[in-house]
């Protein structure tokens, strides 16, 4: 039996100001996430990646073609890797309505064998754009900008994805209304995609495989929660808004609730309403510090969840201590205090209650 052909192989050194990148990465995750805050590289490895920054050593391969051997001289052109790049301001033509820059690559799709009217048609259904097509582009806010942006990488024909903080420029609300189209992006198109981001949340709601980067270097690699949870990368996700990200179908609407039913959980919890319709799935999110733990089950409170789990393990995080915990298929991280581990005598393996409020999560 042939071994399966990983889809990424990344060596890449990359003399930079203040330090080298030096990245390292195999692996066939279909949306590969990378974190870290501004300055530790990312847009650079991104960059790299699609082709657009010269000056790297090493070798990259996609799906087993190299896009650079640089040993061997071999480092194929941006347009040549079929790289769908959305860069964190969009870059959109000024001078073409929205109709216009998502037909800009036509051309070259359609040289890629690529069946244009078919995608074009998908591409405006899936991000709604019916209504923008023949605006133009200074007439659009932040979020259809962006909804252009994805779509024109998509219309270009591209293979793989790159998304640089996609999200960045789009205030807390917008975020959430915008999340959903990415998140179409990665599921009705099927393409694999790298996407780059400081927000923990963007990341676990859209990424199987986190790389955690610091000052050029990959410090942590894993599922998102595995990877936030790690002592060297909590407090950084902290201070970048870091939250559970958990998905459940709608069971029961009422007039400013509603009830969600996690993956591999009977029990159902309580969350502000939005709109949806019973049976619809939606993703929410909960901080890690609004959660409480109880060890026994608390009668005559004003919370209205309580999750029966178990304690997996508590790690110090150097300015706090976290307990992974996990709920079905769901995982929490659940923000404590050194008191409070030893007063409860919390530990690895006990049965306890996560303890939390309606209003605490945001759907």
């Amino acid at each position: 039996m042939t071994p399966q052909r990983e889809l990424w192989q990344i060596h890449l050194k990359i003399p930079l100001d203040r330090f080298e990148l030096s990245v390292e990465y195999t692996g066939s995750e279909r949306a590969l996430g990378v974190f870290g805050v501004s300055g530790s590289g990312k847009t650079t490895l991104l960059e790299s990646i699609a082709g657009l920054r010269t000056g790297a050593s090493g070798n990259l391969s996609f799906s087993g073609r190299n896009w650079l051997y640089a040993e061997q001289g071999v480092c194929l052109p941006t347009e040549h890797r079929r790289v769908g790049y959305v860069p964190q301001d969009y870059l959109l033509f000024p001078h073409l309505n929205v109709r216009g820059n998502l037909e800009f690559g036509k051309e070259r799709a359609q040289q890629e064998g690529v069946a244009f009217d078919k995608i074009f048609q998908q591409v405006v259904e899936t991000f709604e754009l019916q209504e923008l097509l023949e605006r133009s582009t200074r007439r659009l806010s932040g979020g259809e900008r962006q909804r252009v942006a994805l779509g024109r990488a998509l219309c270009s024909g591209a293979q793989v994805l790159l998304l640089d903080e996609p999200l960045a420029s789009l205030d807390a609300g917008l975020k959430r209304r915008i999340l959903p189209y990415l998140i179409r992006a990665r599921d009705t198109f099927g393409l694999p995609m790298i996407v780059v981001s400081h927000d923990p949340v963007e990341l676990q709601a859209l990424c199987g495989e986190v790389l955690a980067m610091d000052a050029g270097q990959v410090i942590a690699r894993g599922q998102p929660q595995d990877v936030f949870m790690r002592s060297d990368v909590f407090d950084t996700a902290k201070e970048q808004g870091f939250e559970n990200v958990f998905t459940g179908k709608v069971t029961v609407l009422r007039e400013r609730t509603m009830d969600l039913k996690l993956v591999g959980l009977e029990e159902t919890i309580r969350v502000p309403a939005s709109d949806a319709a019973i049976g619809d799935e939606r993703i929410a999110s909960l901080a890690s510090d609004d959660i409480l733990i109880a060890t026994e089950r608390p009668r005559g409170l004003s919370a209205r969840n309580c999750l029966a789990t178990r304690i997996e393990r508590i790690e110090a995080t150097g300015l706090r201590y976290l307990a992974l915990t996990s709920v079905g298929e769901t995982t929490f991280l659940v923000e404590l205090t050194k008191d409070a581990i030893d007063e409860l005598g919390l530990k690895a393996g006990l049965d306890v209650y996560l303890v939390f409020k309606t209003n605490a999560v945001s759907v």
